[in-house]
């Protein structure tokens, strides 16, 4: 598999300031065995989206894993970014953050209701082929947690550091439409509600709940033994720090890639 990807964490607060990262445009190699693709983004990729001047300079890591079962969808995440510009109404930079980072480690699963007639590794991972379209009702679960420093500390010029860990319980529908025998165009979206607090209120029994929301998009262009796939991951979920404002973080994963089978992988289903 070879793919070019880019992935970014954005922290909104509720004054509506944007935090968000000059991630890099990234070129790989990633593989997949047995349903599961593993992708993985360094800290330096081919260039910066945006000037380093400008917007300032970001590190980074983005570590995920996405298994496609018959039954079961799972997806593990290990990001970590440091340094965050954030924007007026113009789009001009207002303030650079370098030393501002945000950890998120999060593990989530989804039962797929009509797996007999959806197939998740025909949508996302091109290992089947959905002769018919049809989607899926979804539930699923989430254990997540966020570390965060550098953070603006309300309106004074200070910055804040917190920890949160979160549980939490989602559902949803999915679909692929297929619109001929090459062409699959899936997507699925589930909502829900998360309960955490910093890991030592929590340790005290005081929670907080969340309210979370998770989507995948995918376009598939397949053949034989090869394909074209777009996948795009938005995650969305929201904290509470004592020092400041709600903060709501938003993963965004893209990557177009070209798959190629090396063996007979395919498996039609009716």
């Amino acid at each position: 598999m070879g793919y070019i990807s880019s992935s970014f964490i954005q922290i909104t607060d509720d004054n509506e300031n944007n935090y968000i990262p000059n991630n890099r445009l990234t070129a790989g190699l990633g593989f997949a065995i047995k349903n599961t693709i593993f992708s993985f983004q360094p800290g330096y990729g081919f260039f910066p989206l945006k000037d380093n001047k400008e917007y300032g300079k970001s590190k980074t890591m983005d570590f995920q894993i996405h298994n496609y079962g018959r039954k079961m969808i799972l997806d593990l995440f290990l990001q970590n970014y440091k340094g965050f510009y954030t924007e007026n109404n113009s789009g001009e930079v207002r303030n650079i953050f370098p030393d501002m980072s945000v950890l998120h480690i999060g593990a989530e699963a989804t039962y797929l209701f009509n797996n007999k007639k959806f197939s998740s590794k025909a949508a996302f991972d091109l290992n089947e082929i959905q002769l018919q379209s049809a989607g899926s009702w979804l539930l699923g679960g989430g254990a997540y947690f966020y570390n965060l420093k550098g953070i603006e500390n309300g309106t004074s010029n200070s910055t804040s550091e917190f920890e949160n860990l979160q549980l939490g319980i989602n559902g949803g529908y999915a679909y692929s439409w297929r619109v001929d025998e090459h062409w699959l165009l899936s997507g699925m979206v589930k909502g829900g509600a998360n309960f955490g607090n910093t890991p030592k209120a929590v340790s005290k029994g005081k929670m907080e709940v969340y309210p979370t929301a998770f989507g995948r998009l995918a376009g598939n262009y397949q053949k034989n033994n090869w394909g074209l796939s777009m996948i795009v991951i938005i995650g969305n979920k929201s904290v509470y720090p004592i020092q400041i404002d709600k903060l709501t973080l938003t993963t965004i994963s893209m990557q177009l890639s070209f798959v190629k089978h090396l063996d007979n992988l395919y498996k039609r289903k009716k």
